[in-house]
């Protein structure tokens, strides 16, 4: 089964749905799986209603509407562009830099009364965008239950439902209807501080939902989970290393370096064990497993793009076009060739460990 994986990043998801867009033209999936911005870049894919519903949406529909559908975005921009400038200038620069962020108080408190007032044109905008009755890929979409603690999963298959291989203990499956469809990837897309958390019923129990970056790093353990054993994963940013920020930072950039390098190391610890899997499933050691291939697709350089800047038609339409440009050279192999392999031999504590679990291998090593 071959999956594309699309991850989060808010108005960085118009790169995304370029690399999509090349992709899609050459390459066919079983199945899309997406979080947060790539929830409804997913499920465009999967269930627009127009074939370039994708294209439409990043050009037309979001920079258009966006002030319309999210009012509150821009005074939160302008909010965020105040606490970064505290420390970068002089004292005077600063006192007038804190006093504009205060005055932001009292819109804070009205931000839950806008959000909820505007959730109805922005599932109507969407729902115009996508119908679950057109599903032509099967879908997956990752989102976290605020009010269990857990990661949430909403799906919908083209044909049958994969079996799941394992069933984690803090995730949840929920099958997508057409009542849900909508509201659930836009729970997903939700994120703390600028979105509310959205309810949701099933199984008659309303719980609150909110963005699946959360508990999704990206949808990659989850498009393996169901079934993937080719996965191209596209990324809206860098891949970061020691020297890829500056030692002055406002605390926007600190807290967005923070949460990238986070991202990042879970997604290395999930490739880790899709390696370690690999090299078990080679040994004869995991029967009814299988080798995995991962690619990915990711900008060489920082997209020159505020991460909320739906409305800006002209830095949307350049990454966009930056994304069709990576995605046309094709993705990059991440496992199985280009990763090290992992080495285990006899008396290694990991080897051990190992045998025990797959008594298969005992003697297989020397």
């Amino acid at each position: 089964m071959k999956a594309l994986v699309l991850s989060g990043g808010g108005a960085h998801g118009a790169y995304e749905a370029g690399v999509a867009t090349s992709l899609l033209a050459h390459e066919s999936y079983d199945v899309i799986c997406g979080v947060s911005i790539g929830a409804i870049n997913a499920a465009l894919i999967a269930a627009g209603t127009t074939d370039d519903a994708l294209g439409r949406f990043w050009h037309e529909e979001f920079p258009t509407r966006a002030r319309q559908l999210f009012p509150h975005v821009p005074r939160l921009r302008r909010l965020i562009n105040h606490v970064g400038s505290i420390g970068h200038g002089n004292r005077w620069r600063d006192v007038m830099s804190v006093a504009r962020a205060a005055s932001a108080i009292p819109f804070l408190g009205k931000l839950g009364y806008i959000q909820k007032e505007s959730l109805p044109a922005v599932a109507d905008a969407l729902a115009r965008m996508v119908d679950l009755s057109k599903l032509r890929i099967s879908l997956l979409v990752g989102a976290t239950n605020a009010s269990r603690a857990s990661a949430a999963v909403f799906r919908a298959f083209v044909g049958k439902a994969p079996t799941l291989g394992h069933r984690a203990r803090l995730t949840e499956y929920h099958d997508l209807t057409k009542e849900t469809f909508v509201m659930a990837l836009l729970a997903s897309s939700a994120m703390p501080g600028l979105f509310s958390p959205i309810e949701l019923k099933f199984n008659g129990t309303p719980d609150l939902y909110a963005d699946g970056c959360i508990v999704h790093t990206s949808p990659l353990g989850l498009a393996i989970d169901n079934g993937a054993s080719e996965v191209t994963v596209v990324f809206v940013d860098r891949e970061r290393d020691s020297k890829s920020a500056g030692a002055s930072l406002g605390l926007p950039e600190m807290a967005y370096n923070i949460a990238t390098l986070w991202q990042q190391r879970l997604l290395d610890y999930e490739l880790r064990i899709a390696s370690a899997t690999n090299e078990i499933v080679r040994l004869g050691g995991a029967p009814g497993k299988r080798e995995i291939t991962i690619r990915s697709v990711r900008p060489e350089r920082p997209l020159e793009l505020d991460m909320l800047a739906f409305d800006d038609r002209a830095a949307l339409s350049a990454a966009f076009a930056r994304g069709v440009a990576d995605g046309a050279a094709g993705p990059q192999l991440v496992l199985p060739e280009s990763s090290p392999e992992i080495a285990i031999k006899k008396g290694d504590a990991l080897w051990d460990k190992v045998v025990k679990r797959f008594p298969l291998l005992r003697g297989q090593r020397a």
